[in-house]
């Protein structure tokens, strides 16, 4: 009931400021009719009579007055509370979370997060740096920077930097034991002679950063 009468009861306490229907029905942009109808819903659902109402005047009574008591600041921390959305409208603000992995934060992020921190100075962004391809919904993240086509399901991919050529490098002692391989995907592409310890395996332990 309380949700259903809160326009009500906005609209009770412009009536007992103004101490008239048709001032209070102007401030509201609706009719005095509908006005007098909603009150006398409202004195209905609460079953107390707010309003003395004359042919003249119109007055909070002994119980409308002690509403307005408590039903004046209530009525204030909400007006201040939707108006406080204007300052994200303006300029947002808040925590950005971001996962990527170590070659995208030190390269493509780490030359764009100055200049954008710059123009939004009450954004603070978290990037948390992890090769093993943390789940952006799971892990609590409002985006995630990828390589390619790895992306969850469900997701939306934007490109924000140009595309990358991926080469095979290698030193010429390898070429020759192993031979050049045809493409990046061929066997002979495998780190051969590498020992275990040392190659790549997908996963890290991750760091977060905050800028």
């Amino acid at each position: 009931m309380i949700r259903q009468s809160l326009n009500d009861l906005a609209a009770f306490a412009v009536i007992a400021r103004t101490r008239s229907f048709t001032a209070a029905a102007a401030e509201l942009g609706v009719s005095t009719s509908a006005l007098s109808h909603a009150m006398r819903g409202l004195e209905e659902r609460l079953g107390v009579r707010l309003l003395a109402r004359s042919t003249r005047a119109v007055a909070a009574t002994e119980a409308g007055e002690a509403l307005l008591v408590r039903l004046g600041p209530a009525l204030e921390e909400i007006d201040a509370g939707v108006s406080a959305l204007a300052d994200w409208r303006d300029e947002p603000e808040g925590v950005l979370r971001l996962t990527t992995f170590h070659w995208v934060a030190s390269t493509f992020l780490a030359e764009r997060l100055p200049a954008f921190l710059a123009a939004h100075p009450r954004i603070t962004v978290q990037v948390t740096v992890d090769d093993g391809f943390q789940n952006i919904v799971s892990g609590g993240f409002d985006a995630g920077l990828r390589f390619g086509d790895d992306v969850e399901k469900d997701m939306i991919a934007i490109r924000v930097g140009p595309p990358l050529r991926h080469i095979v490098i290698a030193t010429p002692a390898y070429w020759e034991r192993h031979g050049r391989p045809q493409h990046p995907r061929t066997r002979r592409a495998s780190l051969r002679g590498i020992p275990q310890s040392q190659r790549w395996n997908g996963q890290s332990l991750g760091v977060r950063k905050e800028w």
